[in-house]
């Protein structure tokens, strides 16, 4: 068959699905530079979320599913196409739009302890502006408690207009309720075609986790014996944040403009690597220490309890943190 003209369901995928602040982005760099696999331009395509889904793309399905081709023209038939959307967990329609239209589809998802999941969104969302320097994590806390109950008396939960704040550093508590999310995925594709790992565990031992991986996606595992595991996009505290937000907009502009023309892109990408950590290395401090209140920490744990003893059910063995404590 003509390459141009294959559609979509053609080509096997592997997709990392989740959660949020949980190394997604290393885990896609350290697959992206497997000789059988090849990245997406955009790391975070966002392709398949819902159109009002409050993360901007710059495709978005719109009932052409055979746009999704367009973000890997650089690849081969050959080649296992990869992508990385986190949110992908976090949408009903993304499951449905992928079962349909990715026959061949494999999923990815990375679980991590959902409190410290937490206090990297506090880092996170601190760094890049979206909360104030001076709110504590406490704070935080709350004002994610009070959206989520609201979010619960309102089905129309993305509407900012009814008191919910959607953007993504709101979301996190309901969030890390990762069984709810996972089910819907478990039961439409089951075992065969969804890979559960732990944030914990990639960062402890990445090769056995690579390896583990390599075998669900069929692909040669040896490449990751001799490979070096750098952390990617990990969470900083900045000294100059709103330099920070310049920084990242136009790193985002520029991929934009430059995602489909691999001379290009391919080049930039190569020098962003060498030069990121020597910008970081100026404009971040040491990371300040993160005082939680007992009471905080009891009212999170207490949350996500059940949770995880429904994830422990769901996977058929428990997570590796403890459900009383965490």
């Amino acid at each position: 068959m003509d390459a141009s003209k294959k559609s979509v369901s053609d080509f096997q995928y592997l997709i990392i699905g989740g959660t949020t602040k949980a190394a997604t982005t290393s885990l896609f760099t350290y697959l992206a530079d497997h000789p059988l696999v090849c990245a997406a331009s955009y790391k975070e395509t966002r392709f398949f979320l819902n159109a009002d889904y409050p993360l901007p793309s710059k495709y978005r399905y719109n009932g052409d599913v055979e746009q999704y081709n367009a973000l890997y023209s650089q690849c081969s038939d050959s080649q296992l196409r990869l992508e990385s959307t986190p949110d992908y967990l976090y949408c009903s329609s993304a499951l449905e739009r992928m079962s349909e239209y990715l026959p061949q589809a494999k999923l990815i998802f990375s679980l991590r302890e959902p409190i410290s999941r937490l206090i990297s969104w506090y880092r996170y969302a601190r760094q890049i502006g979206k909360l104030p320097d001076d709110i504590s994590i406490n704070d935080y806390v709350d004002r994610l408690f009070k959206n989520a109950e609201r979010q619960s008396e309102n089905k129309d939960a993305q509407d900012v207009g009814k008191g919910i704040d959607s953007e993504q550093f709101m979301q996190v508590l309901p969030q890390g309720r990762y069984a709810f999310y996972l089910k819907p995925y478990a039961d439409l594709l089951g075992k065969d075609r969804v890979h559960i790992l732990y944030f914990e565990h990639l960062t402890k031992n990445p090769y056995n986790v690579m390896k583990e991986i390599c075998r669900f996606a069929e692909i040669e595992p040896n490449f990751f014996q001799d490979y070096t595991f750098k952390v990617t996009n990990r969470t900083e505290t900045m000294r100059n944040s709103g330099f920070h937000q310049k920084y990242r907009a136009f790193r985002f502009k520029v991929r934009r403009w430059t995602h489909n023309k691999p001379l290009i892109h391919k080049p930039l990408r190569a020098m962003r690597r060498k030069i990121e950590p020597i910008y970081l290395r100026f404009n971040t401090r040491p990371d300040e220490l993160i005082s939680i209140s007992d009471e905080t920490k009891n009212r999170l744990v207490e949350y996500y309890k059940q949770d995880s003893v429904e994830l422990g059910k769901l996977l058929g063995k428990q997570p590796p943190w403890d459900n009383s404590s965490m």
